[in-house]
């Protein structure tokens, strides 16, 4: 498992793993990696963008649904599936 610190754009694409701090293990596909940059440094607008393939707690929505998680809400993660090249 990897830090939340080590999180960054080059998870885009990839299966993840992500343990986060309520207890959840979710099997996701990032579509997006929101971090700090010169427009916005607020903590609050950093996280990831994500499809939920599974996930230890059921998690009730529409269909092609994409996820949002914070990085303060996100424990460790680990690359299950790097993105085909």
């Amino acid at each position: 498992m990897q830090n939340v610190s080590e999180l960054n754009h080059s998870q885009q694409g990839q299966r993840l793993r992500l343990v986060l701090l309520s207890g959840e293990i979710a099997e996701v596909e990032i579509i997006e990696v929101a971090l700090a940059n010169k427009y916005d440094k607020t903590p609050e607008s950093w996280g990831v963008v994500y499809d939920l393939i599974s996930a230890n707690r059921p998690r009730p929505a529409p269909k092609e649904t994409a996820f949002w998680t914070r990085l303060d809400d996100i424990q460790s993660f680990e690359v299950l599936e790097k993105e085909a090249s």
